[in-house]
């Protein structure tokens, strides 16, 4: 049940970004001015927390559904801390006109990339484990009742194969020496095509019109 309501959450959470666009601006979209707050809901933490839930409530194929519209509300929350960072900053100096928020529009891909990379790096940890505990595939794997259950619920099969490697130390300190040498990889990459191809989403990236990286981060920047 616990997982069942964590999936529910996840699904709730995609819904009101995809239709966010639809409504009218909620808080945390409109421009940052100092002493303002990104709402409870507007907040990198949230994005990350979903990431998680998915990683233990959902199939690698629903992560997958999801993956892109988690990237896009992982980029936008990230650029949007930056900015408030950077307004409350310039508020504080004596010589300060109060300042504005950075426009993406405005923004190198460098510069781009320099700010939302530790999203990206969180989304690829994430797709990282997604790809260590779930099956690519569907397994056909005899469903077992969940322990300390009297209702009979089964676990999934890709929860059968998660819950197989977690005790699998070899192959979870295997896992750790791998994703060191991701870690090194992704932080030194020198622009947003060799980034989203290392966190493994490019062809989410280019997809739905979509034919340049940078138009992918300023269009998930200003989506809402």
């Amino acid at each position: 049940m616990q997982r069942t309501n964590m999936a529910r959450s996840v699904s709730s959470y995609i819904s009101s970004s995809s239709t966010s666009t639809a409504t009218a601006p909620s808080s945390d979209s409109r421009p940052l001015t100092p002493g303002s707050q990104l709402s409870s809901t507007g907040t990198e933490e949230t994005v990350q927390f979903m990431m998680v839930n998915s990683l233990l409530s959902e199939s690698y194929e629903s992560w997958l559904q999801h993956r892109r519209v988690f990237l896009q509300r992982g980029i936008y929350h990230t650029f949007m801390q930056h900015a408030h960072g950077r307004v409350a900053s310039r508020a504080a100096e004596p010589t300060s006109s109060g300042g504005k928020t950075q426009d993406a529009e405005t923004l190198t891909g460098d510069e781009l990339l320099s700010i939302v990379k530790p999203m990206l790096v969180y989304t690829g940890m994430i797709e990282q484990l997604q790809q260590l505990f779930k099956p690519k595939k569907p397994v056909h794997i005899e469903p077992i009742k969940k322990e300390g259950t009297s209702s009979g619920v089964e676990l999934e099969p890709w929860e059968i194969v998660m819950k197989e490697k977690l005790l699998n130390v070899k192959e979870m300190v295997g896992f750790s020496k791998e994703l060191i040498s991701w870690l090194d990889e992704i932080n030194s990459a020198t622009d947003l095509q060799e980034a989203f191809d290392i966190v493994g989403v490019l062809a989410d990236v280019l997809s739905e019109g979509v034919t340049q990286c940078d138009q992918f981060v300023r269009s998930a920047i200003d989506k809402d």
